[in-house]
């Protein structure tokens, strides 16, 4: 079945996702992994980054980057903001603004960037709050590992918008243990003190390689016709209106366990890819972890390394 209509007018679609957000839903139209595996993959993350060699993560660090990545969809304080700016991926730059919505994630990344950035550079930050505020990036880094907001492929987790199947289809307790290799936390660190490393090139990244993954695109970036995952996913939407404004759009399988149709694929291969894209969002969120430290070393700041040292 179709997991969302693509049929309804853009306009009808797009405010009735706004209404309806603020009337009774504190997350954003174009919410991804839900809130608790956001902050769930950041814990996990930092548990795996604390046992990689040299490195020191207070706990507490550890937890306000998970309160960041929750926040990002949960937070009443940016309500109206998450409302009005959504988290797909700005696939080709062609998914444009529409009125007073931002429909992909640019604006709002570049802001919360900015601020990390202003954080990472003072030496008496509160290093809670620069914690904090990378979870808020990391959110962002995060959502990329989703199909559907990369594709993009519309969704709100709203009355006549289904969510997304991917996001709802299994818990954290369910998911193998994230674990990292000495080689593996030597990559990422190597990875996050490149001089030219920066949260644009990690969701960039990730946004690539979740592409990769359900073959619309290769190795060498180029279009895939007639990709393993096309059932699930089809870029661009079959509407050419659709098409012509960015969106792609889910196909005629339903990513969910239960009864598999003709030509959709076994639930064994549906957990593989969801394990998958997990463990990309963990990787990634460890990443994030050693960039910010390398940030903080490059400003001197004191307050943090007071922290790592308790």
């Amino acid at each position: 079945m179709e997991a969302t209509p693509i049929g309804r007018t853009a306009a009808t679609r797009y405010l009735a996702a706004f209404g309806l957000s603020l009337l009774f839903n504190p997350s954003t139209p174009a919410m991804a992994f839900n809130p608790e595996l956001h902050s769930a993959y950041a814990l996990k993350a930092a548990q795996a980054f604390q046992r990689c060699p040299g490195v020191k993560l207070p706990v507490q660090l550890g937890e306000a980057l998970a309160d960041g990545t929750d926040a990002e969809d949960s937070s009443p304080r940016t309500i109206l903001q998450r409302a009005t700016h959504w988290h797909f991926y700005n696939r080709n730059e062609k998914l444009e603004p529409f009125w007073f919505f931002e429909r992909n994630l640019d604006a709002i990344f570049n802001k919360r960037i900015k601020k990390l950035n202003e954080l990472l550079v003072k030496p008496d930050a509160d290093p809670v709050e620069v914690y904090e505020q990378a979870g808020r990036v990391l959110h962002y880094i995060q959502d990329m590992s989703v199909p559907g907001h990369v594709v993009p492929a519309y969704h709100a987790k709203l009355p006549g918008n289904p969510a997304d199947p991917f996001d709802e289809f299994e818990s954290i307790e369910a998911l193998p243990v994230f674990d990292l290799s000495d080689a593996q936390c030597q990559a990422l660190r190597d990875e996050a003190g490149k001089a030219d490393a920066n949260p644009r090139r990690f969701l960039d990244a990730a946004a690539t390689a979740t592409l990769q993954a359900i073959e619309q695109i290769d190795a060498a970036g180029k279009p895939v016709v007639d990709g393993a995952w096309k059932a699930y996913w089809v870029y661009p939407a079959r509407d050419t209106d659709e098409a012509r404004k960015g969106w792609g759009q889910y196909g005629t399988c339903e990513f969910a366990k239960g009864n598999v149709n003709a030509g959709c694929k076994r639930e064994e291969e549906l957990v593989a890819l969801f394990e998958q894209q997990s463990r990309q969002a963990q990787r990634n969120s460890v990443l994030m972890l050693f960039y910010v430290q390398k940030k903080l070393a490059e400003a001197g700041q004191k307050n943090a390394s007071a922290m790592a040292n308790q």
